[in-house]
């Protein structure tokens, strides 16, 4: 079981260092802390989270002001980074080919992508989610060789339930996981991990977790929360 906690812009510097002192006796494998950029050292230094980005350039070391690049996270002892999230999708108006750059860049530093895609609430509602989601793994998979394909996370986020608390039912979650994993078993010959993302939540985890199908959770909001993260950390060791 992975859990990946994307803390997006929540925290400030005063809230993280608070965090990392309420969570300084933590230690458990397979839990991912994503900061802000100007956080990743005090998690590095001071945590016992495994560390991952948010975020990464899709250019290797070049006159890009501005931008931290693999190279530079991988110096900084980090092994995770987020690709593809929607809010990256549509604000920075990030495509496919900015995807693969960026996955490329973090495979030749040894850090693991977890690559996002989902569907919009539109797409749902037109029964689009399947054609959307395959499309996009499709798009990117396909430029990598196999023994590269093997080191990529598959975040399955559908868009309309990011930070709206509204969640898909079981039966939705493992409909879209399997088909996930059966097109990358297909296509490929491979079976990557699949997690899922979007309102998770305390309230919610026991319910997630009957999903056998479930790799982890990529999770927002609740991975800023202590008490929060934690039960629900706790609730995925059982």
């Amino acid at each position: 079981m992975l859990i990946v906690g994307n803390q997006k812009t929540y925290l400030n510097k005063n809230s993280v260092l608070a965090f990392i002192n309420q969570t300084k006796d933590f230690k458990q494998d397979g839990v991912v802390i994503c900061p802000s950029y100007l956080y990743i050292d005090l998690f590095c230094n001071n945590s016992n989270f495994v560390v991952g980005s948010q975020n990464v350039s899709e250019n290797e070391s070049s006159s890009m002001t501005g931008e931290i690049t693999a190279g530079q996270l991988s110096s900084m002892n980090v092994k995770y980074c987020i690709v593809g999230h929607s809010e990256r999708r549509e604000y920075q108006r990030e495509d496919t080919t900015m995807f693969v750059n960026k996955i490329k860049c973090l495979i030749k530093c040894n850090i693991i992508p977890i690559f996002c895609v989902g569907e919009q609430k539109i797409d749902k509602e037109n029964n689009l989610t399947k054609d959307i989601v395959g499309k996009q793994i499709l798009e990117v998979l396909s430029n990598f060789a196999g023994n590269d394909i093997k080191n990529i996370v598959i975040a399955y986020e559908p868009v309309w339930a990011i930070g709206t608390g509204l969640v898909p039912t079981n039966e939705e979650i493992i409909d879209v996981v399997n088909y996930i994993k059966d097109l990358i078993s297909d296509k490929f010959g491979i079976n990557l991990l699949v997690l899922y993302g979007g309102s998770v939540n305390k309230k919610n985890i026991s319910l997630l977790n009957q999903i056998s199908s479930i790799d982890g959770y990529l999770i927002g909001g609740a991975s800023t929360k202590v008490d929060e993260f934690l039960y629900i950390v706790s609730e995925c060791s059982k």
